[in-house]
């Protein structure tokens, strides 16, 4: 078993990722944590896109498997904290839902639901508690609460699908073909087939994120060449290289991830302590 290693992994993606936010393709980034960025991130600070993943990760302990109503309200104290780093999508809900709004119905604004892709970069802690048979199921439960359109929730079920097969030792290739085989979107199951046949695309587009992370969590030979390709895509570059990592993190266990940025990043021991919590409690 590889655990810990994907929760951690996911945050020293977002935490490398978010000083270069926004940026254009860049040929190289420092290999280090540094500072900065378009939220002025301390070095090792991480965004919301671990702070959702956390949130998950403490509902499925607490509760001892996924409670929509629990998860919402750990959204809501964040974005209370934090309003500045949610995106447009989750911002939109969770503030139809403080207003009263059910969530089922505010998760639908706009209508069908938003593409972009925060439930991807948040639901890692799935693909650890729940074994891949029981994962899609979960995976579209979570992703609706803020983006039930149906792309979101594909590419979130297979990014958790992949991360619960390597938890319980797959390979990379059992990994992405079970997921391939399991996804039944057509848009998203073609596009992630083609990995870097296809354009490598850094928006805020769920299946565009999925497709960076997931073609470099594919091809690099280390959990480090990983992160560096994908920051330099630009974009969304913290909660793309979040996936990675969480992706990275699953297959090459903690003693594959580089040991000074694990050093650097806050709060690296709460987040290992809670991977662990999340694998005791899950399904193993």
């Amino acid at each position: 078993m590889r655990i810990p290693g994907t929760i951690i992994g996911s945050a020293i993606g977002d935490a490398m990722g978010a000083p270069f936010e926004g940026t254009h393709f860049l040929s190289s980034i420092p290999e280090k944590m540094v500072s900065g960025g378009p939220f002025s991130v301390r070095k090792g600070e991480y965004t919301d896109d671990t702070l959702q993943m956390i949130a998950l990760a403490e509902t499925l302990v607490t509760c001892r498997g996924f409670s929509r109503i629990d998860f919402i309200r750990r959204l809501l104290a964040i974005q209370q904290l934090h309003p500045e780093y949610f995106g447009p999508t989750s911002s939109k809900v969770l503030e139809r839902i403080r207003c009263g709004i059910p969530p089922e119905t505010a998760s639908q604004h706009p209508p069908g639901g938003g593409r972009t892709n925060g439930a991807v970069m948040r639901g890692a802690p799935i693909g650890i508690f729940y074994r891949p048979e029981n994962v899609l199921m979960v995976s579209r439960e979570a992703a609706a609460t803020t983006h039930p359109h149906p792309v979101a929730v594909a590419c979130s079920g297979f990014v958790n699908l992949m991360v619960s097969v390597l938890c319980r030792g797959g390979s990379r290739e059992q990994a992405f073909f079970h997921a391939l085989k399991t996804c039944d979107n057509d848009e998203v199951r073609k596009r992630l087939a083609l990995l870097s046949q296809a354009p490598l695309i850094p928006s805020l587009d769920a299946l565009d994120t999925t497709h960076a992370a997931v073609t470099c969590w594919m091809e690099e030979p280390n959990f480090k060449s990983m992160i560096v390709r994908v920051i330099c895509l630009g974009g969304d570059t913290d909660t793309i290289a979040a996936i990675c990592g969480a992706l990275g993190g699953a297959f090459f266990g903690i003693s594959g991830i580089p040991g000074d940025w694990i050093h650097e990043l806050e709060g690296a021991g709460s987040l290992l302590a809670l991977e662990e919590k999340v694998w005791s409690f899950g399904e193993q």
